[in-house]
């Protein structure tokens, strides 16, 4: 990697206090926090028991409500980098989105969940950018197209990646799951010039110490091989 290219492994999970230590003893150093209307009806609590750990954040906004100014007070409050939200508001709640969250220092991305195509609108009107779900995109295109594939990496400004290849039962497993396929992956985001976060998207059974430690030493060992390159 060149000096302004910077690839960092986050972990996704609930706002928990006990899996935010499990990912901080495991050596990972960024989270992104999927929310839903019960956290943000805890937004002290959750505050609190994030801001307990030195972790760079990205938030999921909630898809079961509808709380901007609530979203904006906990991504600012954390100092969350990216928010990543999925299209299922209407013109106007957009509207109001972008208005709440003009003077909040983030990046509001938007994940491609049925098309790549998705995002594009609010891309152009908001000023918003693109979420890439690789694990989505897989399944949109029955595999991997590595020629489509590179114009929105190049667009990505936030990336979530698993064990997933088309085919396979391994939806919403950890990178790892997938060695050589997590490999491929990263190799190829690395190669398009990508800086930001990695999001290993893996489901509630596999939120413990054990896998998210077999995440880092995977994705540590990734990194060493590059820079005997």
């Amino acid at each position: 990697m060149n000096d302004k290219q910077t690839i960092t492994i986050a972990a996704k999970c609930a706002p928990d206090e006990q899996i935010l230590t499990s990912i901080e003893k495991a050596g990972l150093t960024a989270v992104e926090l999927y929310t839903n209307n019960n956290c943000l009806r805890e937004l002290h609590k959750i505050k609190k028991d994030c801001k307990k750990f030195p972790f760079r954040y990205a938030v999921h906004a909630p898809n079961d409500c509808y709380e901007p100014d609530l979203l904006a007070e906990l991504v600012d409050e954390l100092k969350a980098e990216v928010v990543v939200f999925h299209d299922i508001f209407w013109d106007d709640e957009w509207e109001q989105i972008a208005l709440v969250f003009k003077n909040v220092k983030t990046k509001l991305c938007i994940e491609n969940t049925h098309s790549v195509h998705e995002p594009l609108k609010l891309m152009r009107r908001f000023g918003m950018q693109r979420c890439l779900d690789l694990e989505h995109l897989q399944m949109q295109c029955a595999g991997v197209y590595e020629e489509e594939f590179l114009p929105v990496i190049r667009q990505a400004a936030h990336i979530h990646l698993t064990g997933y290849f088309y085919g396979s039962d391994l939806w919403h497993t950890h990178i790892h799951h997938s060695p050589q396929h997590g490999i491929y992956f990263l190799n190829l985001i690395r190669r398009e010039g990508y800086s930001g976060f990695v999001v290993s998207e893996a489901k509630t059974s596999l939120q413990t110490y054990d896998e998210f430690k077999k995440l880092n030493d995977f994705y540590k060992l990734w990194e060493s091989k590059l820079d005997k390159n």
